[in-house]
């Protein structure tokens, strides 16, 4: 009986301790989540480089355009690069700091960190003009084949604005990209007209720029415009054969500038490498880093006119 009056009492009391205990953890949840909707989101660090490096950033493309030169967002898109300006900003400094810290590593305290700083600030520069020259190029060899498409849909009776929404679902990237950017753009409620010079700012193409001024003539003013794409197209197919012909002429010329100016660097990194004492007087002295600076000079000078003359204009 005892033991019956025992459970009696102490089942309803833990009961009651149990359910205290499991208010007071709801309530402790409730404050939490109040005071974390009251607080606001911590910034991110894309925010936070966002906040930093965007006055500088927009300073920067401000120049840029009163020189009459693109603006650092149509750079990186030419360029197929998904970051920001101030994130680009971001990039280029950490490479001038990387720069100056390998070569103070290297060289100590002497002219050598900043000249790798130098290196490390037109690294950026240098790798972004070659992503965009990359992709003009590949664009250029798309746009046969996203010219066909164009005048096949119009053929079947396509307006122009489903045209542009069958190359960007039937081409290959960069074309697929750009003109799915296009058609999303018409689709939200921007002109034709506007949606393809965006598209000219994006690829800085003489091909493009001719198509699109056929494109837009023909919104304008009407006619058939699937003809004047395939005489286009046409003209593409013997320009892009011609250059082609060209190149081969020319490779014997391209390999002798890539040797000119790899030859005495990949001589100057031997002689660094397995000749140490050798090479020390070009690393440890001002005239040294001088003859350097000059043979650099030289080489690049010598490079930038065999490529001039070996170029392929458009």
């Amino acid at each position: 009986m005892d033991l019956i009056t025992l459970l009696a009492v102490a089942l309803p009391m833990a009961a009651a301790i149990a359910v205290f205990f499991w208010s007071l953890d709801r309530i402790r949840k409730e404050r939490t989540s109040a005071t974390d909707t009251a607080r606001p989101p911590r910034a991110t660090p894309r925010e936070l480089v966002e906040r930093l490096l965007r006055p500088a950033a927009d300073n920067l493309s401000l120049r840029r355009t009163v020189r009459g030169r693109p603006t650092l967002s149509e750079d990186l898109a030419r360029a197929g690069l998904n970051i920001t300006p101030a994130e680009y900003l971001l990039i280029r400094m950490g490479a001038v700091a990387l720069g100056a810290l390998i070569g103070l590593f290297r060289f100590g305290f002497s002219i050598g960190p900043i000249v790798i700083a130098a290196v490390g600030f037109v690294i950026p520069p240098l790798v972004v003009s070659y992503l965009q020259r990359r992709r003009q190029n590949m664009f250029n060899e798309q746009l046969g084949g996203m010219l066909q498409l164009l005048s096949n849909s119009l053929k079947t009776g396509y307006a122009i604005d489903r045209a542009i929404e069958t190359v960007a679902t039937k081409s290959q990237p960069p074309v697929s990209t750009e003109f799915e950017r296009v058609a999303t753009e018409i689709t939200l409620g921007t002109s034709v007209e506007d949606a393809l010079s965006a598209l000219l700012l994006r690829i800085n193409s003489p091909d493009l720029e001719f198509i699109v001024t056929a494109i837009l003539l023909h919104t304008r003013v009407g006619g058939n415009l699937a003809e004047v794409l395939d005489n286009i197209s046409d003209t593409l197919r013997d320009r892009v054969q011609t250059k082609r012909d060209m190149s081969v002429l020319t490779a014997q010329s391209r390999a002798s500038a890539s040797i000119i100016t790899g030859l005495p660097i990949l001589l100057a990194l031997g002689l660094y490498v397995f000749v140490p004492g050798y090479f020390a007087p070009m690393t440890s002295t001002f005239v040294g880093y001088v003859l350097l600076g000059v043979a650099g000079f030289l080489i690049l000078v010598g490079n930038l006119l065999i490529r001039r003359m070996t170029a392929l204009q458009s």
